[in-house]
């Protein structure tokens, strides 16, 4: 599941998203978490903090 966290992550950082609704489609074309996992393992609701978070790996 971290793998799957950390590469969720990255492909926020690397593809520039910038909302929930470009993260979304994401979801479908790459083999990533789905946003309620995603916000669930960050500890956060929030979108901005979670893309603060893949900044910084």
């Amino acid at each position: 599941m971290q793998k799957y966290y950390i590469k969720s992550l990255q492909m926020i950082k690397e593809l520039n998203i910038k909302n929930e609704k470009e993260y979304t489609k994401l979801v479908r074309s790459y083999l990533i978490l789905s946003l309620e996992s995603l916000k669930y393992i960050s500890r956060t609701r929030n979108f901005r903090k979670i893309i603060r978070l893949a900044n910084e790996v």
